[in-house]
């Protein structure tokens, strides 16, 4: 029993680290519809809030088309 509770809490542990691990933090302005990368031209010396991914995207934000282009073509590729 012992055996079955440490493997089940190391594994709980493992999945928790690896769900904080994919986790990626965006940018937003005040008025902006898209989110951003943090290096992205378009908000540099702007007022921005730093926000995770899925967050942004239930918020109703889009991807920068400049941030993420590099995403855009892998996803068509894979298609």
């Amino acid at each position: 029993m012992f055996k079955r509770m440490t493997v089940l809490s190391l594994l709980i542990a493992f999945l928790m680290m690896s769900t904080a691990a994919f986790a990626e933090n965006v940018y937003v302005t005040g008025k902006g519809k898209k989110y951003h990368k943090a290096e992205c031209r378009l908000i540099q010396n702007k007022e921005k809030k730093e926000m995770d991914l899925q967050k942004a995207i239930q918020a109703g934000y889009e991807a920068c088309k400049k941030c993420f282009k590099e995403e855009k073509k892998e996803e068509k590729n894979k298609k």
